[in-house]
């Protein structure tokens, strides 16, 4: 029931999405921080103690992810139809994560956007890094999520390829440092995006400053 929860509460209109109008701020600067901090306030504020392991439930944690990414300016400046690739395992936890995560990501961008723009999920199995970077660099992805045990990938993960600046996901928020972008971690009751700043401004990559004071900020 909690998973449902968590799941339902994030499949309404995002707010830059389509049939909902792109936020305009007026005002302080404060007034566009507190309407990205309720954008996000459903799911964070949702207890996950329906939580039997240290991950956030795929449906919550894929809700958050796609929100948080669509706060990346550099990919809202971008048109047409984005690329978000989930690496997967052949076996083990990486299986179990990346096809729960690759069926939850499938079902979410079925009925909302990413930021401005609609978006597709491409599942890419790893068999080895120069495969995987290939089949990345074919696909011309932007958004890339390693599947809980892949995380140590990212490091050799360029964070750019064709001029496009890409998001790199880990599963747990305790891995970001490893070189991923962003992660989602439980807080207490509570789950929380993680923001590895460094990675972050060493890819160029721009997000919104409503959304550092959210995260937790990995240097």
């Amino acid at each position: 029931m909690q998973r449902k929860l968590s799941a339902s509460l994030f499949l309404g209109p995002n707010p830059r999405s389509h049939g909902s109008p792109t936020p305009r701020f007026h005002g302080s600067r404060v007034n566009k921080h507190r309407l990205i901090a309720r954008a996000f306030a459903g799911f964070f504020l949702l207890g996950a103690t329906a939580l039997a392991g240290s991950l956030v439930p795929s449906a919550l944690r894929s809700a958050i992810i796609v929100r948080s990414a669509g706060y990346e300016r550099n990919f809202n400046e971008r048109s047409g139809e984005a690329v978000l690739a989930v690496v997967v395992g052949k076996t083990g936890s990486a299986a179990d994560d990346g096809r729960a995560m690759s069926d939850t990501f499938t079902k979410l961008l079925h009925e909302t956007r990413i930021g401005t723009r609609k978006a597709r999920v491409l599942t890419i199995t790893h068999e080895s890094n120069n495969r995987t970077n290939e089949e990345l660099s074919n696909a011309h992805a932007e958004i890339v999520y390693l599947a809980k045990g892949l995380e140590g990938l990212s490091g050799g993960i360029p964070g750019e390829s064709g001029g496009v600046k890409r998001i790199l996901v880990c599963a747990d928020g305790a891995d970001v440092a490893l070189g991923c972008t962003l992660g989602v971690e439980l807080d207490g009751e509570k789950s929380r995006i993680v923001l590895n700043l460094k990675q972050a401004n060493a890819a160029g990559l721009r997000f919104d400053s409503g959304l550092l004071r959210l995260a937790r900020i990995v240097r």
